[in-house]
């Protein structure tokens, strides 16, 4: 048997040289946590938490208990137990965050623990590589001025599909839209994202003025928990709705099946309960027939979960021609905690990243980069 015998949590944190964001506001920083999870037997599995990593810290001797010394292949019996014991801390906060973070490393453990890649382990690849959109478009504090400087970052590159922030007024929203589809042509699958900076009736408006410009998904019109608003909206919607970044485990996501809210999924596995949580999701998004897109915004780790996790995702109900792919997130905005945290980060090369077959999540920390992004935090 092996055993978890620790898990040791490194803030990341990388400051912008320019803040950007969405229509709520915009970020100095780029941060997560790192999460090591060592068993008795000397292995070393990597995770990462979303959010700021001071508060993540602030969890671990409160669950830690529910982790250490447990069978590391029985890792996954830690949340549910921590969720019933502290069922008055709620689920949308850090302590999600961080158990998210060691169900990752977990999985990556057994992974090199077995020598297989984590896609063996929930469920087998489908694919070799997956398809990923490129994501920018950013506000800053001068958002028309800057808008060229941030599409630049999508072509010439190989990207065919790719998500811009929206969201200011339907003014600025249809200019930004329409000078987006002239630069990136009318092939390119254009998604936009509010950020949930609407409700139910400003959104609708704004998707009726931005329709003409073939949009693929509109992303986050409302507030996450806003069930019947998004459900009102589906109903009306002539875009596809695409929502979950900020929801956590698989219960959100059965709601929003249940409540027909959305079109497409977006589990973040840094926040929503890891892969565990995210192979349920994954599941439930096909039991009720809608489209996955795993949200990544933080590091290389988390993209590198959202990798095996799409890998490992039947297109069903299609079988050999999916009508799209099954969409990774791939932030093109200032980020050396994606770009230089790996000793080989993970690439696009034409729209599609390589699955790693690596034991675990095939990936290999820089430690140097791990030094000097923790030395910024």
């Amino acid at each position: 048997m092996t055993r978890i015998r620790d898990i040791r949590l490194t803030p990341l944190r990388h400051g912008l040289s320019e803040p950007y964001g969405m229509a709520r506001g915009l970020a100095p920083a780029r941060q997560c946590t790192l999460v090591e999870l060592d068993t008795d037997d000397g292995i070393t599995g990597i995770g990462e938490a979303w959010g700021p990593p001071a508060t993540v810290r602030g969890y671990l001797d409160a669950v830690k208990d529910a982790w250490i010394g447990r069978d590391l292949f029985a890792h996954a019996q830690a949340l549910p137990l921590i969720l019933g014991r502290n069922y008055h801390f709620g689920i949308e906060n850090q302590m999600l965050a961080l158990a998210s973070g060691i169900d990752i490393a977990a999985h990556d453990a057994i992974g090199k623990r077995l020598g297989l890649p984590v896609h063996a382990l929930i469920g087998g690849k489908v694919a070799d590589r997956v398809a990923v959109y490129a994501s920018g478009g950013y506000m800053t504090a001068e958002p028309e001025k800057s808008l060229d400087a941030m599409l630049d970052r999508f072509e010439g590159r190989g990207f065919f599909a790719a998500k811009m922030k929206i969201g200011h007024s339907i003014e600025k929203d249809v200019a930004r839209v329409a000078h987006a589809r002239r630069r990136l042509g009318e092939p390119f699958a254009l998604m936009v994202d509010i950020n949930g900076n609407c409700t139910a009736d400003q959104a609708l408006l704004t998707i009726r003025a931005i329709e003409p410009f073939r949009i693929h998904w509109i992303e986050e019109p409302l507030a996450p928990l806003d069930w019947a608003g998004y459900r009102w909206l589906r109903d009306r919607s002539p875009v596809p709705i695409a929502t979950g970044e900020a929801l956590y485990t698989a219960y959100q996501f059965n709601r929003l099946g249940i409540e027909g809210c959305a079109d497409v999924w977006q589990p973040d596995l840094s926040l929503c309960g890891g892969l565990s949580q995210g192979r349920l999701i994954a599941q439930l998004a096909q039991l009720h027939h809608k489209r996955l897109s795993p949200h990544v915004w933080a590091s290389a780790i988390g993209l590198a979960a959202a990798v095996h996790l799409v890998a490992s995702h039947s297109p069903y109900p299609a079988t050999t021609h999916p009508p799209d792919p099954t969409y990774v997130e791939y932030d093109v905005g200032e980020n050396p905690l994606r770009d230089d945290l790996l000793a080989e980060p993970l690439v696009p090369v034409d729209g599609f990243i390589t699955v790693p077959d690596g034991p675990g999540l095939g990936i290999t920390l820089d430690p140097d980069a791990v030094k000097r992004l923790s030395a910024d935090a």
